[in-house]
């Protein structure tokens, strides 16, 4: 991987205890950051802080607990960071599912939308004060499902044809509307805001328990990226100095990469973001 010092840098990765959250934090913090471990399960982080300490002894780890599915648990963690680092430099919301059967979240919302976008969203938005006050660096990490994908507004939360891919891809695209429009919000605040697809990589983000699933699964492996190399492009963005006048833009490889035609819809992106404040509560909260 490319090599940066992350001396005083603070960053925070959700997820970060397995798949591409685990390599972006340990990477992070081998290079120096201070990095807040941000997982839904306390054991998994503290295994997963283990195994990064016995590569970095140095290392400077923290662990966050966080459920993105639940608002309450953004709203925590957040407070939780903002009380303790005021000044933030790097957010990677890698964190997701893919959920093969309709669920809904604690606060009744579908839950692969709850996870995969309202969550982010939310986080992301009550630490803009910290990532402000650095003018650090947002990743949102996104997919090439996107190209498949479609907001339906008219039933965001799928209640009546729901398909995990349908689902799955509805929210990668709408990681990439977030961070078009986000870009725009912070632009003054100097906050760079990025979309990143990874690639194919061999996480356990997609779940099968029957016998062709687990076949597919083994027929496909051989072909599928590694969790480091899918993590390459989210420690570059991390770490580059070369993103200069670049922002809310998508990568991939560790370069610019154009995403669909419904992904730079400026329309969809505005009306997503006022309604994703409307489902989070954040619209109460700021009026």
């Amino acid at each position: 991987m490319l090599t940066a010092d992350m001396t005083g840098k603070t960053v925070m990765v959700t997820g970060a205890n397995s798949g591409l959250g685990f390599v972006t934090a340990r990477e992070l913090a081998c290079r120096n950051a201070s990095v807040i471990l941000a997982c839904r399960r306390e054991q998994a982080a503290r295994e997963a802080r283990d195994a990064i300490l016995a590569i970095c002894p140095d290392a400077k780890l923290h662990i966050v607990p966080l459920d993105l599915s639940s608002l309450a648990s953004v709203r925590s963690a957040a407070a939780t960071v903002l009380a303790t680092w005021p000044a933030l430099d790097v957010l990677v919301n890698n964190a997701g599912i893919a959920q093969v059967g309709r669920k809904e979240s604690v606060d009744g919302i579908e839950l692969t939308l709850a996870t995969n976008h309202l969550g982010p969203f939310l986080l992301t938005r009550l630490l803009e004060p910290a990532l402000s006050a650095t003018s650090g660096r947002i990743i949102n990490v996104a997919s090439e499902a996107h190209r498949i994908g479609k907001l339906h507004f008219d039933d965001l939360q799928l209640s009546r044809r729901y398909h995990v891919l349908r689902a799955y891809a509805q929210s990668k695209l709408a990681n990439i509307l977030f961070t078009r429009e986000l870009a725009a919000h912070l632009e003054a605040a100097g906050v760079g805001v990025y979309a990143v697809s990874p690639g194919s990589v061999n996480t356990n983000i997609w779940p099968g328990d029957r016998w062709y699933q687990r076949l597919f699964s083994a027929l496909i492996r051989p072909f599928l990226l590694s969790p480091d190399q899918g993590a390459e492009t989210l420690v570059w963005l991390a770490t580059s100095p070369d993103l200069e006048g670049e922002n809310g833009l998508y990568y991939q490889k560790c370069r610019r990469h154009r995403p669909s035609a419904r992904a730079r819809d400026r329309g969809a992106a505005q009306r997503l973001w006022q309604l994703s404040e409307e489902m989070t509560g954040l619209a109460e909260s700021l009026h």
